[in-house]
């Protein structure tokens, strides 16, 4: 039995990781970096490519776009496609412009980017609340979406209008 339990604290051992870094590039020159202070290996049959992450960091180079940085408390991501699900305390900063939301799910395999979950997309000119974001990675275009269709997107001005 005490063989057993070496074992199983033995392949827990081997499946945590810390401060890790993924780098990848696509055939349109974005970059896609990755760090996390602790990884943790999925090992289960249907599980062989994700890694639970835990304090993220992020950064997205888009050819021609800038440069997008993520951080997050916890990420599930997929070594094969680089989908990577960040969750708990999401922050995506680009530009002059920030997003704040409790999801945020960068999905390779369809050029999406879906952030969801009481989110705040903010900037020196308004703050905008929404529950829905969704951003083609190809052509760059936002859409904003309620869950409720009777409630709308509400925008924040931060400037103060003079007559």
């Amino acid at each position: 039995k005490k063989t057993d339990e070496i074992t199983n604290i033995s392949k827990d051992i081997a499946s945590q990781l810390t401060n890790i870094e993924y780098n990848s590039n696509d055939r349109y020159g974005n970059s896609f970096y990755i760090n996390a202070e602790k990884a943790t290996v999925i090992n289960t049959d249907d599980n062989q490519n994700l890694v639970e992450l835990e304090e993220v960091v992020s950064i997205i180079n888009l050819k021609n776009k800038g440069i997008i940085t993520i951080f997050s408390n916890k990420a599930l991501y997929n070594k094969l496609n680089n989908n990577t699900l960040f969750y708990n305390n999401v922050k995506m900063e680009f530009l002059d412009n920030s997003i704040l939301s409790e999801n945020l799910d960068i999905i390779f395999t369809e050029n999406i980017t879906k952030i969801y979950n009481n989110v705040i997309f903010e900037n020196n000119k308004f703050e905008l609340n929404t529950d829905n974001i969704l951003i083609d990675m190809i052509t760059g275009d936002i859409n904003l979406k309620m869950k409720n269709k009777n409630t709308k997107v509400k925008l924040v001005s931060k400037y103060d209008l003079i007559d």
